[in-house]
């Protein structure tokens, strides 16, 4: 079993835990920082390494808010995981109006890319 860090900063947390043959990456919490990237990037760029090859589950359902400064790191660390051949599942909880938005967005994302499912 790998052990993965944790993210939690200014109201965002990333918990990450191998499942079975998957991990799941579960974010909650609110992301409203300014430049998020700045403190987020680091992070996710490790968990891309480390996810190399793995079934991924990204569980966006519990997570309160994103303000749009996140979508940018979020849809890299997405393609990103996708170059290292991780085959990721995308979760939303589309009856809250601004998941629903980034739930659309990231399909015609997947949608270029290998491995990526927004179901």
């Amino acid at each position: 079993m790998t052990d993965y860090a944790e993210y939690d900063h200014a109201g965002l947390q990333i918990r990450v835990a191998e499942e079975g043959e998957r991990v799941l990456v579960t974010w909650r919490g609110i992301s409203d920082t300014r430049d998020p990237s700045l403190v987020l990037w680091p992070f996710l760029s490790e968990l891309v390494s480390r996810l190399k090859g793995e079934t991924v589950v990204i569980d966006f359902r519990n997570f309160e808010y994103m303000n749009s400064a996140t979508v940018s790191p979020l849809i890299r660390f997405v393609k990103e995981l996708d170059a290292v051949g991780a085959k990721s599942t995308l979760l939303f909880d589309v009856a809250q109006q601004w998941q629903r938005v980034n739930a659309q967005c990231m399909r015609s994302i997947a949608r270029t890319l290998n491995a990526v499912t927004v179901p």
